[in-house]
C-alpha cells in the first residue's frame, strides 16, 4: 500500500511547490512592480530597498521558478541541452538575488538577529550554487546533485518564510517576535531536511532527484 501511495504524495508534493512558487511570483510583481498590492512595512522601510528588493526579487523569481524543472529526469535524460540552458537562468537568478539578500540584510529594521538570519543564506547561496557548476563541469553529476538540492534549499527559503509566517501569526505570535527567528528557522529547516534526505538516499542508492520539490 505504501508503494502505491508514494507516486501519488511525490505528485502531490511537487503540484504543492509549482503551485507556491507560481503564488510568490504572482504576488511579487504585484507588490514590487505594480501599485497593487504594497510590500509590508518592514520590508519597505529597509534601508537598501531601493534598488536593491527589486533586484532581489528578479533574481530569486527566476531561480525559485525555474528550479524544479532541473530536478525532472525525463527533461535531464531527453532534453539535455534545455537543462543546461534552465541551468543557466537558474545561475544568473542566483548571482543576481545572493548579493543583493546580503545587502538588504544589513539594511533590515528588524533588528541584528533577523539580519544575520537573512545574510548567512545570502552567503552560503553562491558557495553551494558554484561547488554544483564545478561538479557539473567536472561531470560528477552525483555531486552536482548533492549540492543542487542545498542551493535549492536555499531559495526554497522563499516558501518556507511565507508558510512559516501566516503560521506563527495564527499561533497568536506577535511578528516583531516571530520575524527575527523565522528568519532563521526558514532556511536551516530546509537545509537540515534536504541534508538528512541526500545522506539517508546517498546510502541506501536511491535518486533523492525525484522527490527535490518536497
Amino acid at each position: 500500500m505504501i508503494a502505491k501511495l508514494t507516486p501519488i504524495y511525490s505528485t502531490a508534493w511537487r503540484a504543492a511547490v509549482v503551485l507556491l512558487s507560481a503564488e510568490i511570483a504572482v504576488v511579487s510583481v504585484l507588490r514590487y512592480f505594480t501599485d497593487l498590492d504594497p510590500p509590508p512595512p518592514p520590508v519597505a522601510a529597509n534601508a537598501f530597498a531601493n534598488p536593491f528588493l527589486v533586484l532581489h526579487v528578479i533574481g530569486g523569481v527566476a531561480a525559485l521558478l525555474v528550479a524544479p524543472v532541473q530536478f525532472v529526469g525525463r527533461v535531464r535524460t531527453r532534453w539535455p541541452a534545455f537543462h543546461r540552458a534552465n541551468g543557466c537562468v537558474y545561475l544568473a537568478g542566483c548571482a543576481l538575488t545572493a548579493p543583493t539578500g546580503l545587502i538588504l540584510a544589513l539594511g533590515t529594521t528588524s533588528g541584528p538577529v533577523a539580519a544575520a538570519g537573512f545574510a548567512i543564506p545570502a552567503l552560503l547561496l553562491p558557495v553551494f550554487t558554484w561547488w554544483a557548476w564545478r561538479a557539473a563541469v567536472a561531470r560528477q553529476f552525483d555531486r552536482h546533485r548533492d549540492w543542487m538540492l542545498r542551493s535549492y534549499a536555499v531559495i526554497a527559503t522563499a516558501i518556507t518564510l511565507r508558510l512559516m509566517l501566516p503560521a506563527s501569526a495564527l499561533l497568536g505570535i506577535d511578528f516583531s517576535d516571530a520575524y527575527p527567528v523565522i528568519a532563521w528557522l526558514a532556511w536551516m529547516t530546509n537545509l537540515a531536511l534536504f541534508e538528512y534526505l541526500i545522506r539517508r538516499d546517498r546510502v541506501s542508492g536511491r535518486d533523492f532527484t525525484r522527490y527535490a520539490a518536497a
